[in-house]
């Protein structure tokens, strides 16, 4: 089976993964993805509208797509209904189910893109509506490779310090904001095959673990004039913890101590921010150079502070 590098492990799947590049090297899979037969509720602890989860096990069933499961960190398997096709399996494949995996492996999922700098990654957060694509295309066009378009993995290294794991080299877009960073959708594959979403190749892309350099959490205002601020520690746990992608499994699956141990370590080590965007329209490019000048401004007043 084909194999693929994600989130810093290497993965095996028997369907293709067009996002993805094929991954040649020599090392084993970590984690494979398989076709299997799921039966239709398998009474874990927890049930919750569509899914159901357990420590270390994890099961969901998606209408028209197929039920899956997924389990130890190391196994996802789909049941397709007949008329799923492979866009619409694949899209919860690496949605919904890499979610859940990643959690079982210690990675904590935040719906956030993010981008290398010179000093670490920047991980930028946000409501649907917020700009997060928009900014990840800012943030490109200033050469800034890309870490993940979506969803970074957030780890503590064994130091205890704060680190983010790349996604895969693509982007996925919708038509309008495709037009809006002025791309074409001619071409691309698309996520799903009833959705107006593809997946855009990125050239710059950053695929090893780096140490966090700041969160930025970013909202869509109808202020004149954009605002740029420091979070308050106090309030940084909530604030990040709003962004964890899927969060109501945590609860199903036991792993709550896990969860508030890696945000809490997080809160305390990196720099987190508010940027509220203004009503009006602003080149990404230019937005995406006002926030890393707005980091690297309370960098050098932090610094100042430090006793000499």
């Amino acid at each position: 089976m084909p194999k693929y590098r994600i989130y810093g492990f290497t993965l095996s799947s028997d369907i293709p993964l067009p996002a993805i590049p094929e991954f040649t090297g020599e090392a084993e899979a970590d984690a494979f993805i398989r076709a299997a037969s799921i039966e239709e509720t398998p009474g874990f602890e927890t049930s919750f509208r569509n899914w159901e989860a357990e420590p270390g096990r994890f099961f969901a069933t998606f209408f028209e797509t197929g039920r899956f499961r997924v389990s130890n960190g190391d196994t996802i398997e789909y049941d397709r209904f007949a008329e799923a096709d492979d866009s619409q399996v694949v899209s919860i494949l690496l949605g919904t189910c890499m979610a859940a995996l990643l959690m079982q492996r210690g990675i904590l999922p935040i719906h956030s893109c993010s981008v290398l700098t010179d000093k670490g990654a920047v991980l930028v957060m946000g409501m649907s509506g917020a700009g997060k694509s928009t900014m990840l295309g800012g943030l490109l066009s200033l050469g800034l490779p890309m870490v993940a378009d979506d969803v970074t993995g957030l780890i503590l290294s064994d130091a205890g310090l704060p680190q983010a794991l790349p996604a895969f080299p693509a982007t996925r877009l919708w038509a309008d904001s495709l037009k809006r960073l002025g791309h074409e959708s001619d071409g691309l594959p698309q996520v799903r095959s009833d959705l107006a979403k593809y997946y855009r190749p990125v050239e710059e892309f950053h695929d090893r673990v780096t140490p966090i350099r700041a969160i930025v959490y970013l909202q869509a205002t109808n202020a004149e004039e954009e605002e740029f601020s420091r979070i308050d520690p106090a309030l940084g746990v909530e604030c990040l913890s709003r962004f964890i992608h899927r969060k109501n499994f945590i609860d199903g699956m036991k792993l709550r101590p896990w969860a508030f141990r890696t945000v809490a370590n997080t809160v305390g080590q990196v720099p987190m921010f508010h940027l509220k965007r203004s009503a009006h329209w602003i080149d990404p490019g230019e937005l995406a150079r006002r926030m890393i000048d707005g980091i690297e401004r309370a960098e050098a007043e932090s610094a100042a502070q430090e006793p000499a």
